[in-house]
């Protein structure tokens, strides 16, 4: 078990939302950010019971090497500090973008979606037009996912610098699809009240949802990995991750793999019909 001091004091810490965004000239985006949140921005907060059992079950799953290695620094970060739970999530990123393992990026979620939802509600408060901050969460989710191999760990905030500004460009392709992508620059806008606002019970309604999505989300992968670990041949394993991970194109993928492009587009069109086969006995199976 991962043991580190001060085991209650981090019930009140949350990720500071202190970050400086190159955000000028960004659409329906703020330049302003406030320097702290409370610790309920987090969905998982650094609780001593459950947070500890949670990231103890996801080290142990890994590697011996890597997780010895993650375990030893998690002993050494801070916990009475707002910087404690920044370089917890840095430390999980990390460890996700070396090993890939669901369960280490499903409690990086937990503990980082609530104070991510509430940056993109600050940053669409000056939008013209609407735009789901759940639909923006989840995207900048999946962009983590996809592309962790881009995350450096150089210091504390690592994650939460890299993180924000995945959601400044992701919220920008949102702006861009929609009708009107105007700024308003009204200095009253602060303090005038603004029937577009939506009321605090509805923010506090999509945070709920957005916790259910995350449990769903959360499950979906690790049913996903273990219908294509188990489900798939190695072929069908390897051109998938050039289609759907590497994001090669068709042609380019059939190059890769040394076969016809018909080929390569029958291997990919089964691989997928036999996970989402494989997804709906695995959850319809009765739990033990």
């Amino acid at each position: 078990m991962v043991k580190r001091g001060g085991r209650n004091r981090m019930d009140r810490v949350g990720m500071s939302d202190s970050s400086q965004e190159p955000e000028r000239g960004s659409p329906g985006i703020t330049s302003s950010s406030s320097s702290s949140t409370s610790s309920s921005s987090s969905s998982l907060a650094l609780a001593s019971d459950v947070f500890e059992r949670r990231l103890e079950e996801a080290l142990s799953g890994l590697e011996p090497g890597l997780g010895a290695d993650l375990r030893s620094r998690f002993e050494q970060l801070p916990r009475d500090t707002a910087g404690g739970v920044e370089a917890t999530a840095s430390l999980l990123m990390e460890g996700f973008a070396r090993s890939r393992d669901l369960p280490v990026f499903s409690l990086l979620y937990e503990l980082t979606h609530r104070q991510i939802l509430m940056v993109v509600l600050k940053r669409l408060r000056f939008a013209h037009v609407y735009v789901d901050p759940t639909d923006v969460v989840q995207d900048v989710f999946l962009s983590i996912y996809r592309y962790p191999h881009r995350f450096r760990n150089e210091k504390s905030s690592s994650f939460r610098n890299w993180s924000f500004s995945i959601v400044r460009n992701t919220l920008l392709k949102h702006l861009r699809g929609t009708s009107s992508t105007e700024v308003e620059l009204d200095p009253l806008e602060d303090v005038v009240e603004d029937e577009r606002c939506r009321a605090p019970v509805t923010v506090l309604e999509q945070g709920e949802e957005a916790e259910h999505a995350a449990a769903t989300y959360a499950l979906c992968l690790l049913v996903y990995r273990r219908a294509f670990q188990m489900g798939l041949k190695p072929r069908e394993r390897r051109a998938l991750r050039f289609i759907e991970v590497r994001g090669l194109k068709y042609r380019d993928a059939a190059d890769e793999m040394g076969i016809r492009l018909e080929n390569l587009k029958m291997i990919v069109c089964r691989a997928r019909k036999k996970l989402l086969r494989m997804m709906e006995e695995l959850l319809e199976a009765p739990h033990e």
